[in-house]
């Protein structure tokens, strides 16, 4: 089970940047989005809400 937005779902603010983290990291790394939702155990759709936020901070 994926866990979709963390914090509703006991997940510490802590585990969440570091997850945010680790996601950019494999993306960098050419990583599909789906397996690095797999991987660290979040929703796919959360991935690419970060990915999206991450861009718009880079483009700025």
């Amino acid at each position: 089970m994926f866990i979709h937005k963390g914090y509703d779902s006991g997940v510490s603010a802590g585990e969440m940047k570091r997850a945010r983290e680790t996601a950019y990291r494999l993306k960098d790394k050419g990583m599909p989005i789906d397996e690095i939702a797999e991987m660290i155990e979040i929703g796919i759709s959360t991935i690419q809400e970060w990915l999206a936020e991450r861009e718009e901070l880079l483009i700025k």
